[in-house]
C-alpha cells in the first residue's frame, strides 16, 4: 500500500507543476501575440496617416513642375537690401548723409563737374558694364550727374524755383534732403545724339530705347517712367536711372511698376 500511494503523490505533484508552467507561459504568449497585432495595426495606421501627406506633397510637386515654377526661380529680391532705400518727396535722406563708398563713374560726359560724377561702388561698376553693353549695340551712353550733396541740391532747387516757380520746379526737382542723387545710387545719363542734354526726347532715341529695355539687366531701373507721375511725384525722365540690384530691377521691369509700388509704399 505505501508504494502505490507514493506513486500517486508523485503523479499529482507532476501534474501541479505542469499546470503551473502552463499558467506562467500562456499570459506571455498572449501578450506577445497582442503586441505583434498592435504593431501591425499601428503600422497600418501610420501608413494611412502619412498617405494624405505624401499625396499632398506629390500634388504640390506636380503642380510646381507643370507650371514651370521651381524653388530657385520663385525667390524674390531681398527687400531689406541697402540698394532699395526709398528716397522721394515723402522719404528724406537727411542733410548730412553721404555714402562712404563713392567712386568715379565711367564713362562720364567731359563737360560736367567731375566731383558730381560719382556713384556708390556697386552702382559705378554696374554702370560701367551697362555702358559697355550699350556700346556693343552702337549706343554711347555716358553719365552726366551722379551723387549730389545736400548743399548742391539746395542751390539747384533754389535756381529752379526762381526760374519756373515752386509748383513747376517741384515737378522735376527735389527739395534738398529728398533727392535720390544724394543716395549715390541715381544717375542722369545721356548721349551724343542729344548733345548730352537731359530731354524727354531722349526716350525716342536709339540709346534711350536701348536703355529702357536693357537697364534692368545691369541692376538699374528707369526711376520716373511715363504715365506714373502720380505715383513717383515727378515728370517722366527717360535719362534718370536708379540702381536697385539685378534681382529687384528684373522684377520691377517685368512687372512694369515703380519703385514705390515694388516696395509697397504708395
Amino acid at each position: 500500500m505505501g508504494r502505490p500511494t507514493l506513486n500517486v503523490l508523485v503523479a499529482v505533484l507532476a501534474l501541479l507543476v505542469l499546470i503551473g508552467l502552463v499558467l506562467l507561459v500562456v499570459p506571455y504568449a498572449g501578450n506577445s501575440v497582442g503586441e505583434q497585432q498592435e504593431e501591425a495595426e499601428s503600422g497600418i495606421s501610420a501608413e494611412l496617416e502619412s498617405q494624405p501627406r505624401k499625396e499632398t506633397l506629390q500634388s504640390d510637386a506636380s503642380r510646381q513642375a507643370s507650371s514651370g515654377i521651381s524653388e530657385e526661380n520663385s525667390q524674390t529680391a531681398d527687400r531689406s537690401s541697402e540698394y532699395l532705400i526709398l528716397v522721394n518727396k515723402t522719404h528724406g535722406i537727411g542733410k548730412t548723409y553721404k555714402p562712404k563708398d563713392l567712386k568715379a563713374a565711367k564713362p562720364a560726359a567731359s563737360d560736367r563737374p567731375e566731383e558730381y560724377q560719382k556713384l556708390r561702388k556697386a552702382a559705378a561698376r554696374a554702370f560701367y558694364r551697362l555702358s559697355k553693353g550699350a556700346k556693343k549695340k552702337d549706343c554711347v551712353i555716358k553719365l552726366t550727374t551722379g551723387f549730389r550733396p545736400y548743399d548742391y541740391q539746395k542751390t539747384l532747387y533754389k535756381q529752379y524755383i526762381q526760374a519756373d516757380g515752386k509748383k513747376r520746379a517741384e515737378q522735376y526737382s527735389a527739395k534738398p534732403g529728398y533727392s535720390e542723387h544724394q543716395s549715390g545710387l541715381s544717375a542722369d545719363v545721356s548721349s551724343p545724339s542729344v548733345d548730352y542734354e537731359l530731354t524727354r526726347s531722349y526716350g525716342k532715341t536709339k540709346e534711350g530705347k536701348w536703355l529702357a529695355k536693357n537697364a534692368h539687366k545691369y541692376g538699374f531701373i528707369i526711376r520716373y517712367p511715363k504715365g506714373r507721375e502720380d505715383i513717383t511725384g515727378y515728370e517722366y525722365e527717360p535719362w534718370h536711372i536708379r540702381y536697385v540690384g539685378t534681382d529687384a530691377a528684373k522684377e520691377i521691369y517685368e512687372q512694369g511698376i515703380t519703385l514705390e509700388e515694388y516696395l509697397g509704399d504708395i
